[in-house]
């Protein structure tokens, strides 16, 4: 023990009473076992998406700008969506340790707990309230979308994270006029920025300020002056500008290059769609989306705490009535450009958690400034803890819902809706019924001569990789209904050269599809009540 060194420090540390909590819901959301699962539930599609990345990377070079999944709808495989920083360092972490899919778990989880204890010891840098910073951090440790997508595979939420991390370097900058914690926000906006556009709210205050004092306007906006020296400000931010913008004009023409249409970069606003599909969206963001972003009772909460910052908006400075505004019209902007996603695309939601941040960061600017948290700490206090301790278990509990098939927490929590219980027992049916008897057919494959670059055609399979990516298998997929509905749709992939035809559930063989294709068909051999056909030299 060094000298000096007093225990008692630690227990007084706010930081080490976050640190205990977050063990608490580790163990408490059953990560300790979810940790080894592999990528399911809800929007399985775009997990395999995001390790078929990096499983290619990892198999064949690292070649970072000429990312590729299984599905060989686009050229040779080539696809990409956000910057694949995430996938490559996860395919480099494979190459030390050995490919294990929970690496990619860990590394986004510690992003995302990183930007909560930075975002934790802002708070106590400028208000010195623990009941206000705790909470705060609590919002986003208990928000059941992103107790699912933080311990995920999906860029989202480490997007999420770096703009957080962003947003309180550039708030500590501001107010303090160190310029490394400048460097440090441009840093982290722009890699937020690359890896989802969405997560541009922490680089865009920074690029408004900085622009405003490098312009020397800062009379008429009444901000801060910030740069004593502003070259190499202007730099960076020329240079974050010109990268970003790069990234993005070549992902548009690799995918278009490559024939490429699998990933959305682009918008899907609400006036390309008809009355019909406008009402069907709203309902589900609003039964279904919105009460998984915040819990319903934290939604009216969050909601009376917009009111109370916009009813105090003249006690904020000039820096919190800047980010409140223009986090509120983003928040509002976003949806309307996204809206077409929101009939299914929960994920889409993340990025816009900066604004519960910023809202309660402004709370607790006007807060601090009165004794209320004082003269009223037993309620405060009583109040939160409560509150918190709700949201864990509600947060649990939804995570179990989705991940943990017949969790005994699930059964007895009361507040998980019937909807929402319906929707659970679909996907661990509909997981089962076809894609999971796919993942450990790999070592069958390889034993009976099937390479990873032969072509095959797996039935039944909505996305694009899920089955592909278990398999490790170049090829295409069908799905249930098109394989169901379309009798011919087989012939149109006659000039891929399919080698293998991979059912995972063969109560399609009934089908006329499968009748029309079966006298092209050789019976291989069958694994776990996965048949796999070769295709006959005749059906090309």
């Amino acid at each position: 023990m060094q000298p000096g060194f007093n225990i008692l420090t630690v227990f007084r540390n706010a930081r080490f009473y976050l640190f205990l909590y977050v063990i608490a819901l580790f163990l408490l959301n059953y990560y300790s076992k979810t940790l080894f699962y592999r990528p399911s539930s809800m929007h399985q599609w775009r997990q395999t998406d995001c390790l078929s990345i990096t499983k290619n990377y990892y198999e064949e070079g690292m070649h970072f700008f000429q990312p590729k999944i299984h599905y060989q709808g686009p050229v040779d495989g080539k696809a990409v969506s956000e910057f694949p920083i995430l996938n490559y360092t996860v395919a480099a972490l494979w190459k030390v340790f050995g490919e294990h899919e929970f690496i990619y778990r860990l590394l986004e989880y510690l992003i995302y707990l990183t930007a909560i204890f930075i975002l934790f010891g802002t708070m106590l840098r400028f208000y010195k309230s623990r009941f206000i910073a705790f909470f705060t951090v609590s919002i986003l440790l208990t928000s059941p979308l992103l107790t699912f997508y933080s311990f995920n595979f999906i860029a989202d939420v480490p997007a999420l994270s770096f703009g957080i991390m962003s947003f309180c370097f550039f708030l500590t900058f501001y107010f303090n006029k160190k310029i490394s914690f400048f460097y440090w926000a441009i840093f982290c906006g722009t890699l937020a920025v690359l890896m989802k556009a969405s997560a541009l709210m922490g680089l865009s205050l920074l690029f408004f300020f900085s622009v405003i004092d490098l312009l020397n306007l800062n009379r008429i906006f009444k901000t801060e002056r910030l740069f004593t020296k502003k070259m190499w400000p202007a730099f960076t931010i020329v240079l974050s500008v010109t990268v970003i913008v790069s990234w993005y004009r070549f992902a548009l023409a690799y995918n278009l290059n490559n024939s490429n249409n699998i990933f959305l970069l682009t918008v899907l606003p609400i006036w390309e769609m008809d009355e019909a599909q406008i009402i069907y969206n709203l309902k589900n963001l609003f039964n279904n989306l919105f009460p998984v972003f915040l819990n319903k009772p934290m939604l009216f909460l969050f909601l009376c705490v917009v009111m109370y910052v916009a009813g105090r908006f003249r006690q904020l400075n000039v820096f919190y009535r800047y980010a409140f505004v223009f986090t509120a019209i983003y928040f509002v902007f976003y949806i309307l450009f996204f809206f077409q996603v929101f009939g299914v695309h929960d994920y889409y939601l993340n990025n816009l958690m900066i604004f519960p941040v910023i809202t309660f960061m402004s709370f607790a600017s006007i807060i601090t400034k009165t004794n209320f948290l004082i003269s009223h700490r037993s309620f405060v206090w009583l109040f939160l803890i409560s509150l918190i301790l709700f949201n864990s278990f509600h947060a649990a509990a939804m995570y179990r819902l989705r991940m943990i098939k017949d969790d005994k927490m699930v059964y007895w929590f009361p507040f998980n809706t019937e909807e929402e219980r319906n929707l659970s027992q679909y996907l661990f049916w509909d997981y089962g019924n076809a894609i999971k008897k796919v993942e450990g057919l790999t070592p069958a494959l390889r034993e009976h001569g099937i390479q990873r670059e032969d072509f095959v055609l797996s039935v039944p399979d909505q996305s694009f990789d899920i089955s592909l990516y278990f398999m490790d298998q170049k090829g295409r997929t069908i799905p249930r209904d098109y394989f169901s509905m379309d009798t011919t749709i087989i012939f149109s992939y006659r000039h891929k050269k399919i080698k293998y035809f991979v059912l995972s559930d063969t109560t399609l063989k009934a089908q006329i599809s499968f009748k029309k294709f079966s006298p092209y068909l050789e019976t291989f051999f069958t694994s776990n009540g996965v048949e796999v056909f070769k295709v006959k030299p005749s059906f090309y």
